[in-house]
């Protein structure tokens, strides 16, 4: 509810909002491309909303407001929002034109109501001072993602005089599907009696019915130590925006907007996507055991070869493997020493299907994660092929699987080819794969695990970093494993991308022979080319 009354006079208020209480008067009709003019013209400061804030507004409140004005066909407010508070999904009941303008980073989201439901149209962090329009069919979020409280002004009017210009607005209850018709605030978990009236809503779309939960927990989260009832409701929310329900439609709302290579359509959805999974993930994280330190790979090791390894295998890796070790005289009385050896899937397959001898095989890996789940499979410890004594043990292969010379640091790569080729024995042979600098014309946004129960969502793009390529990859890893959906924000990961000449030119330096094929066709491919067809090459070169 508006706690505060409004001012007894126009002439009472400050001289920024009087300005625009006159501008407004005897006005019915106007554009918020006028009004927002108007507001800014009135060169407004936080200061000057300061006798109506209310940073003190219950718990129950998802952010404070009072009337600071009111006449009969237009309202001036102010909100106040402290770090973290944010109101539902809503429009602005009877209001036809308005403008909001705020005093601190408000996080602002747009929404489309259609007859598929309601889905996020955007989201994006406002400039202080920035003033929005606000029209009857704008239905949006407002928020403090900040650690800092601020306020901010709204301006609501109609052409005919309403008793409340923003009575009987729309608060979009996406978990049970309603739409509640309220005359005061537009906060999360109403109570039946500031609930005016109920109607059914179609349901909304993944992204947008996920965010909208993780905020209703939030504001639970903090209303749950003010009465038992809040508790319960806090545990329910908590178990149940991250429930194996979902994750059915998640799959539904990934296909209907992917193509045929794993590329998502809509580049505006995508980035509404991974908003929405990020502040997912960081609510799942913070519901958990913070006291437990998690190798960054642990939990995405359990699931790398569902969405990675198999598929890899299958699609190019046995392929070159069966070919190119034959070019070696195969494994079976060889010394192996595997760089990056990840979970050991590829590993498993030459011991298994290539004869390779499992005690004369070693994985190595700087994962304690990875090695774990390698370790189920081989022998395998781990280390670091930069930080390996050569001298300790010689070897007749080093394979690695999956571009890892990629991942190393900024001008390593030569480095570490020149220790793997100290760590082989004569005529020792050098096996691996690499990615050339347009493989981001191959790199898919989706990857869906055969059985549809593992996902991982990538987002590249190339940067440039002290003069080197970089495919830059921020990665979600989720899953429906465990009796709820598993969202892991990987984070942004840094694959360098250095001509093929160039990586050629450091085997040259120091192996004897080399030879580049096409990962797929495994097309012996000339010194001259730029990239191949497959964006994937593999190096055999002999020492």
């Amino acid at each position: 509810m508006i706690t505060q009354q409004p001012a007894s006079s126009i002439s009472a208020l400050p001289s920024s909002l009087l300005k625009i209480a006159e501008q407004l008067e005897g006005q019915r009709s106007l554009k918020p491309a006028t009004l927002r003019q108007i507001i800014l013209e009135a060169k407004v400061e936080s200061k000057d909303l300061l006798p109506w804030a209310d940073f003190d507004h219950p718990v129950e409140d998802s952010y404070g407001r009072k009337m600071i004005y009111k006449a009969g066909n237009y309202e001036i407010m102010t909100m106040s929002w402290l770090p973290g508070d944010f109101s539902g999904i809503h429009d602005h009941g009877h209001t036809q034109w308005g403008a909001v303008q705020v005093f601190g980073p408000a996080e602002h989201a747009t929404f489309r109501l259609g007859e598929e439901g309601i889905t996020t149209l955007a989201r994006w962090q406002m400039k202080t001072g920035e003033v929005v329009g606000v029209s009857h069919s704008l239905i949006h979020q407002m928020g403090n993602p900040t650690d800092e409280p601020f306020l901010s002004l709204h301006v609501y009017g109609t052409i005919e005089n309403e008793e409340s210009i923003t009575g009987e607005a729309r608060v979009f209850d996406m978990v049970n599907q309603q739409i509640q018709r309220v005359d005061g605030g537009v906060f999360f978990a109403l109570p039946e009696s500031k609930v005016l009236a109920l109607e059914p809503a179609a349901p909304a779309g993944f992204p947008t019915r996920l965010r909208y939960e993780v905020e209703l927990v939030k504001r639970l989260a903090k209303m749950a130590d003010t009465a038992s009832h809040y508790r319960a409701a806090f545990q329910q929310a908590s178990q149940h925006f991250l429930s194996s329900q979902h994750w059915a439609q998640l799959i539904d709302f990934l296909k209907s907007n992917t193509n045929t290579t794993g590329h998502f359509s809509n580049t505006i959805l995508w980035k509404v996507l991974f908003q929405e999974l990020k502040a997912a993930a960081r609510l799942q994280t913070d519901l958990k055991d913070k006291t437990k330190k998690v190798d960054p790979f642990q939990e995405y090791a359990a699931i790398y070869d569902a969405v990675i390894g198999t598929p890899c295998m299958n699609s190019f890796m046995k392929n070159y493997l069966q070919e190119l070790t034959g070019k070696m005289g195969g494994l079976s009385a060889k010394k192996i020493l595997s760089l990056g050896c990840g979970t050991a899937i590829v590993e498993a397959f030459l011991i298994n299907e290539l004869k390779a001898d499992y005690n004369r095989l070693l994985g190595i890996d700087i994962s304690e994660g990875m090695i774990r789940e390698a370790a189920k499979r081989i022998q395998a410890k781990k280390a670091d092929l930069l930080t390996l004594h050569t001298d300790a043990e010689q070897w007749d292969i080093a394979y690695s699987g999956l571009n890892v010379f990629h991942y190393l640091p900024l001008g390593k790569m030569e480095i570490a080819i020149q220790k793997t080729a100290e760590l082989l024995a004569d005529e020792g042979y050098f096996l691996g794969d690499f990615i050339t600098p347009d493989h981001i014309r191959w790199y898919p946004n989706v990857i869906l695990s055969d059985d549809e129960r593992v996902i991982s969502l990538r987002n590249p793009k190339l940067i440039e970093v002290d003069g080197a390529m970089f495919q830059e990859s921020e990665i979600f890893n989720l899953h429906d494993l465990g009796g709820e959906m598993a969202i892991h924000y990987a984070g942004k990961h840094r694959r360098f991308l250095p001509p093929m000449h160039r990586v050629r030119s450091y085997f040259e330096k120091y192996f004897g022979e080399v030879q580049l094929f096409d990962a797929y066709s495994l097309k012996e491919i000339s010194d001259t080319a730029d990239t191949c067809a497959s964006t994937r090459y593999v190096v055999l070169a002999k020492k």
